[in-house]
């Protein structure tokens, strides 16, 4: 594990509290150790020491670089070491014009603090391959001494008619320089994008380059079912560094239709075997009824593909740990399409509960369904679905388990079987889930509900959000001291197909977290599975082991 230095310091900005923040960035994706100190003489050492990269966010110090300093720190750039400066480390340093030549840019003013739009102009380069667009609210740098002829330009924002630099890099003897100009708030650190920029550039400055290559992806059944087969394959070519090379269907019409909505791929296959054999292929996509997602992520993942399996994971807790156990063996990537926890809805209810508008978060709702026919197909069969719980009961599981930061200690279920006896599913499941630090939860799906509670109902210490299957959340708060109620428009759905695919690509291309562990995919299915065996045995049950 290769070590980084962070300094802090200096007035006005968080930097000690920021350093803890990027403590939990590095802890989380497993590449780099880091170590943080406020002590300028350790620049003088870094020469001396075994670091990948230096990142400075400090503040002031205008005349402190002393003669040892400099030598220190540029000459560890120039010899290949790599440099990070965040927001004001520019503005730190400034009596020495030697530093502010090599960070490209020295602080000028900022306007008051407010929203603004940070806009990727290079999606070609290490730190912004498949970055979005993103907004924070923040001090917008404005900078002088800054030439973009010397510098990358990677991200930039308007002001006054003018573009104003949020990020650049730039070569300084043998060594790497990144610039970040945003990084005020620990709001901003915490925000995902910002977040990941940070961690790139650290890579990117310590030697890390843009893969030549990219992912070849193959679909595994190519059902008519809701198009998932067009769109996976749709997604994985919108997603740079990746590309849909092949797909296999058992039933020739379908291969058929792969051909015509998916032209010029290299291979359409009748036969997994040949799927599996396709030359370069990379990961596959199984997109299959529920009971062939295990057997067959496993058939795959012994081959030596990463797999990606449409939701649920799998149907037994069982199955789950074979699969786990067999990506681990084979050292591939094991993930599931757990797409909806990018909704609009759903990242708008976790942005209400992190500002604090409703408090510690004590009891979640939530609820799906009606009184209907669930129809006579694959999906209302129990041996091939795995239940009423199973299809979208798998998103909504996933979010509650999301927002709800504590491990489940019980799980208490209740089926009914009433109504619609030409099926095999439920009629109805209801879980119930007690968590360790004392929340609980209670999710309904039905099929026999006249009346329904609302997609979401949930409680806290502060307040409440209540939201059904529209664009509107409903907010009760008293996190101010007395009670305002607001109704929030969102943007439903989100879907979530590019930040999946995206974050697939990151992982996999550049080393980066994966989000939808195989691990958390497993706690949905033991709670389902807890959720049954305590319907027929009428007791709670704790949770299996590993889906705690």
């Amino acid at each position: 594990m290769r070590k980084v230095l962070y300094l802090y310091g200096g007035p006005f900005h968080p930097s000690e509290e920021a350093g803890q923040v990027l403590a939990e960035i590095l802890a989380a994706d497993g590449r780099f150790e880091l170590e943080t100190t406020s002590e300028l003489n350790a620049l003088a050492t870094l020469n001396n020491k075994d670091y990948a990269a230096v990142v400075i966010y400090t503040t002031g110090f205008r005349d402190d670089l002393s003669p040892a300093r400099e030598q220190g720190l540029l000459g560890f750039i120039r010899n290949g070491g790599g440099f990070v400066g965040i927001h004001s480390a520019n503005d730190s340093f400034r009596g020495n014009r030697n530093y502010i030549e090599m960070i490209g840019g020295e602080f000028q003013t900022h306007p008051p603090m407010h929203e603004f739009k940070v806009s990727i102009v290079n999606h070609d380069h290490y730190l912004t391959t498949r970055m979005p667009d993103f907004t924070v609210v923040d001090e917008m740098y404005h900078l002088s001494n800054y030439d973009p002829t010397q510098v990358t330009l990677l991200a930039q924002t308007p002001w006054q008619g003018t573009q104003k630099p949020m990020a650049f890099v730039k070569s300084y003897g043998k060594g790497r320089v990144a610039y970040l100009a945003n990084g005020h708030s620990i709001q901003v650190w915490r925000h995902p994008e910002f977040a990941k920029l940070v961690l790139r550039a650290i890579a990117w400055s310590a030697g890390a380059d843009l893969p030549d290559r990219a992912i070849h992806c193959g679909l595994l059944g190519y059902g008519p079912a809701f198009n998932m087969g067009k769109g996976h394959g749709g997604f994985i070519n919108d997603t740079p560094g990746m590309k849909t090379v092949a797909m296999c269907d058992a039933a020739p019409a379908r291969v058929e239709a792969a051909k015509q909505e998916l032209p010029g791929l290299e291979g359409y296959y009748a036969d997994v075997d040949d799927l599996l054999a396709h030359p370069g292929l990379d990961l596959v996509v199984i997109i299959l009824p529920h009971s062939l997602h295990a057997p067959m992520a496993v058939k795959c993942l012994e081959a030596g593909k990463h797999v990606i399996t449409e939701k649920p994971f799998c149907l037994s807790v069982a199955e789950a740990n074979a699969m786990i156990a067999t990506a681990e063996k084979n050292h591939r990537m094991l993930s599931v399409f757990h797409n909806r926890r990018w909704d609009g809805d759903f990242i708008t209810i976790q942005d209400l509960i992190a500002r604090g508008l409703i408090g510690d978060v004590f009891h979640i709702e939530a609820g799906i369904g009606g009184y209907s026919h669930p129809g006579f197909w694959w999906r209302s069969d129990k041996t091939v679905s795995g239940g009423v719980m199973f299809d979208w009961g798998a998103h909504i599981i996933d979010w509650i388990l999301c927002l709800v930061p504590s491990q489940i200690t019980q799980v208490m279920g209740d089926f009914q079987k009433r109504v619609w006896m030409a099926v095999t599913n439920e009629d109805q499941g209801e879980a119930y889930i007690r968590f360790a630090n004392g929340t609980t939860a209670d999710f309904l799906v039905s099929s026999i509900a006249a009346s329904l509670r609302p997609k979401w109902r949930i409680t806290g210490t502060k307040g409440a959000i209540v939201a059904d299957w529209n664009e509107n959340l409903q907010l009760v708060s008293y996190a101010s001291g007395i009670r305002q109620e607001s109704a929030i428009k969102v943007t439903l759905p989100g879907y979530g197909s590019v930040q999946y695919y995206r974050n697939v690509a990151d992982h996999l291309l550049l080393g980066e977290q994966l989000i939808v562990t195989p691990q958390s995919a497993r706690r949905v299915i033991g709670i389902f599975e807890a959720a049954q065996r305590s319907s027929e045995t009428g007791r709670s049950l704790p949770p299996f082991a590993g889906c705690e």
